[in-house]
């Protein structure tokens, strides 16, 4: 009888690295539950978009022109809405790359920084796509000290090793909802060894008042090895679109473009993204709606006592007297999907994405005889 892939050194590795789990689909829960009426609040989607603008455009390029249709194949290197990017950032779009989501960027650099092996710093509670990007390029995770209300960029410079090529930090980080401020960013930036790749995943960060953000893309020239990522899937709302873009140095854009696969986002996603990224208006709209969503979700949650991590992104993490596990099936059986944490090492946590007012609603409806006793 033959080894199975298991047994084969590379497949061996590969079976240890934990599968990521999205959030729980509508479709999935109406059937396996016979449900009609679901609200999902659990992968931090933008309710309020597309807009129209960006519907219009994606029905034109599948209307088909002379130029463009579902036949072609699209620009490879998207630039076309690299410069849009480029022009709205103050950059040049040589220092603009895309992905099939910002996670495949995540990939991307890993790929680029683990050909040799190594590792990468992760703050503990952080977006799962670091460590799986990290494990499945061969490096290795060194998890360095976080709780769900503070990220400590002091203890991510001490956890760095001799054969550390990446610092990931995720700025609003995702799940918790905290951030660094301008001062321990600007240390990770300047006292981090200039060798190692510091990457910053601001997905979130145009849920943030841009008047208090501390935008890493501002040290873009101060450090040439700081990658930092955006995504359409947020506050965009082009999640179904799967695209996002990297900023950094004219260099390291250079090896990222040598892992990309070609033709890695396609026609529909770079049209769609065109049109959204010079919508000012439509992302101050959303901001707006996800702050008056936030407000209220707090008055709720103080009735039933409670315990809340972050102020950021378009979602809140929400801590429980029972396992998260728990709440989350009670809540599935009445039509409303969060996300559990327990995966995060938050086993009595939940998530909770910002919806329209009638779907936070549904959730209080659903979840208020369920913490009737407190949080």
């Amino acid at each position: 009888m033959s080894a199975g892939l298991s047994s084969i050194p590379g497949f061996e590795h590969l079976s240890r690295i934990p599968l990521y789990v999205p959030g729980k689909p509508i479709q999935e829960v109406q059937r396996e539950l016979g449900l009609t009426s679901i609200v999902k609040l659990a992968s931090n989607e933008n309710p309020w978009g597309p807009t129209e603008a960006v519907k219009a455009r994606v029905a034109s390029v599948i209307a088909g022109s002379e130029f463009e249709g579902l036949g072609l194949y699209p620009v490879s290197d998207g630039y076309y809405l690299r410069k849009r990017i480029a022009d709205r950032k103050g950059l040049t779009v040589d220092r603009v790359v895309l992905g099939n989501g910002s996670s495949e960027i995540l990939e991307m650099v890993a790929k680029a920084a683990f050909l040799d092996g190594g590792s990468a710093v992760i703050p503990k509670h952080s977006f799962a796509i670091y460590g799986i990007a990290t494990q499945t390029a061969g490096g290795r995770v060194i998890e360095s000290r976080a709780t769900a209300t503070e990220l400590d960029a002091d203890d991510i410079l001490r956890s760095v090793a001799e054969d550390t090529r990446l610092v990931y930090l995720g700025n609003p980080n995702n799940p918790t909802g905290i951030r660094l401020e301008r001062a321990p960013l600007e240390r990770l930036v300047r006292q981090l060894r200039e060798d190692i790749v510091l990457v910053v995943d601001q997905a979130y960060a145009e849920y943030e008042d841009p008047a208090g953000y501390p935008d890493a893309a501002a040290y873009l020239d101060e450090r040439p090895n700081l990658l930092v990522l955006h995504t359409f899937s947020k506050i965009h709302a082009l999640a179904a679109m799967r695209i996002g873009y990297g900023l950094g140095s004219k260099e390291l854009m250079g090896f990222l473009e040598r892992v990309r696969s070609p033709f890695n986002t396609n026609h529909l996603a770079q049209a769609a993204a065109e049109v959204a990224v010079q919508d000012l208006a439509f992302e101050a709209f959303s901001r707006q709606k996800n702050t008056e969503a936030r407000a209220a979700f707090v008055l709720e949650a103080a009735k039933h006592r409670c315990q809340l991590s972050g102020t950021s992104g378009n979602f809140i993490l929400m801590e429980t007297a029972f396992p998260a596990a728990d709440l989350f099936k009670e809540l599935l059986q009445r039509g409303v999907i969060v996300r559990p944490m327990q995966g995060y090492g938050l086993p009595n946590h939940i998530r909770v994405t910002f919806g329209k007012p009638e779907e936070m609603q549904a959730f209080w409806t659903a979840a208020a005889p369920l913490l009737d006793g407190g949080c």
